[in-house]
């Protein structure tokens, strides 16, 4: 099963979104401080050095840790479109900062159409453009921080709060019942639901076969729930009646995915991978 190490940062509440100020352009010295980042461990010398294709996964590291290079890696002053069409501008670090507050979750999500989706995820060096998006699934509302490779390195182009894709809207509205209502989703898994997990941390043998939906109370982990970061990569959704939904564990390896696929009217999850 592949691992997955993109180093998304979590660890803070956030503000309100989509406030229309803005400030001043400080010069760089001020972007340095001031600064709140996501992890304890932060280090303000952490660059990527001269590498000719930065990695997205290394760059949103150091994006998220060092105000410096945040600075830096920011197309000032970033345009904003809210959800109701308006446009506005973020000029300075310090006000990109106040906004720019991950939700606390220790994982990010890929949602696929296909998995072989995941190679294109993965062969890194051949992604353009990636959306780092904050996903409330009470309104269906996507803020996407949306970055641009040019020459070998990222960069945030621009900011778009938006509605979720037209392609998801369906499963979306599924998923938020999905995850709210027990009865619902007891109503909502296969009759015969896939199962394959790890049996224990310490060990590498797998669990795997099908389980009555009675028997999911047992097995299921925590699901994505809420709000929280999800990546865009450009993937797209050939099949409308199957979606793989990935939680991915931030830099400790952890990997769930469920699959759902519709029946009919309904959407069922018809397999859980640990």
């Amino acid at each position: 099963m592949p691992m997955l190490m993109v180093m998304v940062a979590c660890g803070q509440g956030r503000t309100e979104r989509g406030s229309s100020e803005v400030d001043s352009l400080p010069d760089a010295d001020t972007l340095a401080e001031d600064t709140s980042f996501f992890f304890d461990d932060e280090d303000d010398g952490l660059t990527l050095g001269e590498r000719e294709v930065e990695a997205f996964s290394d760059f949103i590291y150091a994006f998220t840790h060092n105000g410096r290079f945040q600075a830096e890696r920011i197309r000032f002053p970033l345009p904003v479109r809210d959800i109701d069409g308006s446009e506005t501008r973020i000029t300075s670090g310090k006000r990109f900062r106040s906004e720019f507050l991950i939700p606390n979750n220790a994982y990010y999500t890929l949602i696929l159409g296909d998995m072989n989706q995941m190679d294109d995820y993965q062969n890194d060096s051949s992604l353009t453009d990636v959306a780092f998006q904050f996903l409330s699934l009470a309104d269906l509302r996507v803020d996407s921080y949306n970055f641009k490779r040019t020459d070998g390195r990222w960069f945030l182009e621009n900011r778009n709060i938006s509605h979720v894709d037209a392609q998801l809207i369906d499963f979306m509205h599924f998923y938020h019942r999905f995850i709210t209502d027990s009865i619902f989703q007891q109503e909502s898994l296969s009759r015969n639901l896939s199962l394959a997990i790890e049996e224990s941390e310490d060990s590498e043998e797998e669990i795997s076969g099908t389980i009555d939906p009675d028997q999911w109370p047992a097995f299921r982990p925590e699901m994505p729930s809420g709000e929280f970061v999800n990546i865009d990569f450009g993937q797209s959704y050939p099949n409308p009646g199957r979606i793989h939904l990935l939680k991915c564990g931030i830099s400790n390896g952890m990997l769930d995915i469920f699959t759902f696929q519709r029946d009919g009217e309904q959407w069922k999850l018809i397999s859980y991978e640990n």
